[in-house]
């Protein structure tokens, strides 16, 4: 693809062009090791979240994002009110919330880090489950952004959502494997969330500079829709005003 991140200096976070989203198909995020059952009030479940660049190129800034849910699996309404998101800050070693709030314009929102040339590297991420929420069907995504020259919104290439049953507390949930990527497209609501938040995963060296174009990852809030074709599903969160209101 023509897309190419910028070297620029920036002056400030601009929202990145998402009318025509494009995709780099060099550059992947991915979850690995969360688990495929979580029984709600059992505490915290880790996994990672998995960034790989398998091309030539270095990226100067790519935002990265989390996301998780519980949804209704008859209307597609999506509840976040019972699940706690962390990652570990790989300067610190302290585990940070990831907002989950759907009116919070940073609900998903990870950071941001440079990436080099073929690099792999991970970021420890955990999940909880309060105990009183209902039995039922939770996911999550990854997703890795950068703005490319023209101030357009470039996704890393991962389509993949993450499937896991919710357990209603004290249930067994015998030796559940890791939830596997559904393949498909994975939903990414419209909302823009800003972000301006820096990372430095363990073994990875620090690039000065960021993109004079900062996107703003799409994860959370509003009408959810699939990067090219072939949608597996639409997420619609469910509005204060009830049952009639408009989605």
């Amino acid at each position: 693809m023509s897309a190419s991140p910028s070297a620029s200096a920036s002056t400030g976070p601009v929202e990145c062009n998402e009318d025509d989203p494009q995709v780099d198909k060099n550059l992947h995020t991915s979850l690995s090791g969360l688990p495929s059952k979580i029984v709600a009030g059992s505490g915290f479940h880790g996994f990672q979240l998995n960034v790989n660049n398998t091309g030539d190129r270095a990226y100067q800034r790519v935002d990265l994002g989390v996301f998780a849910a519980q949804m209704d699996e008859d209307d597609y309404f999506i509840d976040t009110s019972h699940l706690t998101l962390q990652y570990k800050d790989p300067s610190s070693g302290k585990w940070v919330d990831i907002s989950l709030d759907e009116n919070d314009e940073g609900a998903g929102y990870l950071g941001y880090t440079a990436v080099k040339a073929h690099e792999s590297f991970s970021v420890d991420m955990r999940l909880a489950v309060d105990k009183t929420a209902p039995a039922g069907l939770g996911y999550a995504i990854s997703i890795g952004m950068y703005a490319d020259d023209e101030g357009n919104c470039v996704f890393s290439g991962d389509d993949s959502f993450y499937q896991f049953d919710i357990l209603k507390a004290g249930s067994a949930p015998g030796t559940p494997g890791d939830a596997k990527p559904q393949g498909g497209k994975k939903p990414l609501p419209k909302h823009q969330p800003s972000g301006n938040t820096k990372i430095e995963p363990q073994g990875h060296l620090a690039q000065t500079g960021s993109s004079s174009a900062l996107p703003m990852i799409a994860l959370a809030g509003g009408a959810a829709v699939a990067v090219g074709a072939g949608a597996v599903f639409v997420v619609r969160r469910r509005r204060s005003a009830g049952p009639g209101a408009a989605v």
